[in-house]
Parts: structure tokens; C-alpha cells; sequence
């Protein structure tokens, strides 16, 4: 493989009034070693200077292409969009926060390509992710080898970005711009759904920050039960106690949820099991725990 004359693939950013986070993404974008990219950004109606730093850099960056929304169109509906003008074999994405380490496309590629014929069973790979605060890092390791349409139900193995053909996302139409929130994980579940596993791949490339001091696109907990609903909805032929392991993912520690009367009545009408209850149990006790440590530091 020729990382100057390989496959061409296409990165896509929505952005939406991060410019100084946005130039670091980009700058880790235009540093990989695999150099036949294609990057789109979509400037989602940004109102600091975003469009005037994207101007600038388009203007001596040729494989740059951007987009200027004048009104903000959401992020899934911005990633659409750079997917339609996205014009390559294949197409990852990078969230406007976050960032790429330099041999990220190029393993990426590699490995796509060694899968060979099987990859036409593949619908996507992953990797494994960096979590930062900007000073301590700790990789992820909730990974699976291989992920299922079925074993995203029970938890998001997958992570917010994927590798694969740019023709099967537009096939499957893209992200739901109607969801108030995971929108990656339903939209990777009708891309398994319609064309097979997901693999792994080893290496941690992508470089997610995590702060909560930050504006980081996040889902309130209302989000969460309303895209639950939506996904129940388009997924209504799996088995009950899958949409049962769905809900469950609104307690993950990621999102510090605290379940309300809501929750458990909805337990209580879909006659839940045991272990169900006791993981929303457990949410509870975490979630007061949590505000009585934060109480204590502050």
C-alpha cells in the first residue's frame, strides 16, 4: 500500500463554534502519514471565526473541501451532509474535539485491505480509543473483536467512529437526523444489520477528550429515553429483553443518570428481571454517591 497513491479516504467533521479546537483536530488530520485524504467539514453555522480559519486553510490546503451552513442544521443532519460531498472509496469521521494519531488512516487501510474477500461480510472497523483530560490517558477497553447487530443492544462496542466503503453509509441513508440522541449507535446498527459484523482493530489511534468543563455535544438524560423510544420503534422486531439491555445503557456510568419513577415504572410494566432492577438500584446509589463526593470537594 502507497499512502500517497492508495485508496482515497474521506474524513468528515461537523464543527459548530470550536475554532480552537477545531484547528488542533484538523492539524492531526493533515499530519497522517496515509496522505491520499479527502477532508470535508461541515461549519454548522458557527457564530466566532470559524469560517474565516476554514477559509484560510482551504485556500492552502487542497484536499479540503467546506461547507458553510448559515443556520445550524444539527450535527447529524452536518454529517449527512459532508457524507453526500464526500467523493472517495472510503470514509471515517473525526469529532471537531477530538483528534487522530499519525498512523491512524494508514492502519485503518491496512487493515480493511487484508481482510480481502471477507470483507464483503464486514460492514465496518473500529479501534480501540485514547481517553484524555489533556493529562492523564487511559485507552478503552470495552471493546469487542468482533460486534454484532444484536450485541449493541447490551453496550456501544464500537465507540463514536467507524471505517468503511463510503457507498454503504449512503446506502443506509446515513445518520437519523430525527434522533435527540445515539445517533452512532442506531446508525451502526443498520449498517450491521444490512452488511454484516463489525471488527476491531487493535491499535488505539483516535484521541477523544473528555472534560466536563467543556461544551462537548452530549445528550441530556430526557435525550436518552427520548432516543430509546425512536430506536425501540425502528428496531421492534428484536427480542423484548434486548430493548431491556438498550434502556439500561441510559445508566451507563458515562452518562451518571439517576434513575426517576419513570424508569421504574417502565420496569415494572415490561416485567423486567431481577437483574434489571438491581442495576437500576445500583444507578441510584452511584448517582448519590457521586453528588456526595462532589459536594465534599466543593
Amino acid at each position: 500500500m502507497n499512502a500517497n497513491t492508495g485508496a482515497q479516504v474521506a474524513i468528515i467533521v461537523p464543527t459548530k463554534n470550536r475554532r480552537v479546537l477545531l484547528e488542533r483536530a484538523l492539524a492531526s488530520v493533515f499530519r497522517q502519514t496515509y496522505t491520499n485524504i479527502a477532508v470535508v467539514v461541515v461549519n454548522d453555522g458557527s457564530t466566532d471565526d470559524t469560517r474565516q480559519f476554514l477559509d484560510a486553510l482551504a485556500a492552502r490546503e487542497p484536499r479540503l473541501t467546506v461547507f458553510h451552513a448559515e443556520k445550524s442544521m444539527g450535527a447529524p443532519s452536518a454529517r449527512n451532509l459532508a457524507i453526500r460531498l464526500a467523493n472517495a472509496q472510503y470514509v471515517t469521521g473525526l469529532d471537531d474535539d477530538d483528534e487522530f494519531l499519525p498512523d491512524r488512516i494508514a492502519l485503518l487501510v491496512a487493515k480493511w485491505e487484508s481482510l480481502g474477500d471477507a470483507a464483503q461480510s464486514i460492514s465496518c472497523i473500529f479501534t480501540e480509543s485514547v481517553m484524555t483530560d489533556g493529562v492523564n490517558a487511559t485507552v478503552t477497553a470495552d471493546r469487542k473483536d468482533s460486534v454484532s447487530y444484536t450485541d449493541l443492544f447490551t453496550h456501544n462496542f464500537i465507540g463514536n467512529q467507524i471505517f468503511c466503503p463510503l457507498e454503504r453509509i449512503l446506502k443506509i441513508g446515513g445518520y437519523d437526523k430525527d434522533l435527540p440522541a445515539w445517533q452512532d449507535l442506531e446508525m451502526f446498527m443498520r449498517l450491521i444489520q444490512s452488511h454484516g459484523a463489525a471488527l476491531r482493530e487493535k491499535d488505539a489511534t483516535y484521541v477523544c477528550y473528555v472534560d466536563p468543563r467543556r461544551d462537548r455535544i452530549s445528550a441530556n438524560t430526557h435525550s436518552l429515553r427520548r432516543a430509546f423510544d425512536v430506536i425501540s420503534s425502528k428496531h421492534r422486531d428484536v427480542p423484548r429483553h434486548l430493548h431491556h439491555r438498550l434502556y439500561m445503557q441510559i445508566f451507563s456510568p458515562f452518562y451518571g443518570t439517576r434513575p426517576t419513577f419513570e424508569d421504574w415504572f417502565r420496569l415494572f410494566k415490561w416485567r423486567a428481571s431481577p437483574a434489571l432492577f438491581l442495576r437500576i438500584l445500583r444507578a441510584n446509589i452511584r448517582h448519590s454517591a457521586l453528588k456526595v463526593l462532589s459536594a465534599i470537594r466543593a
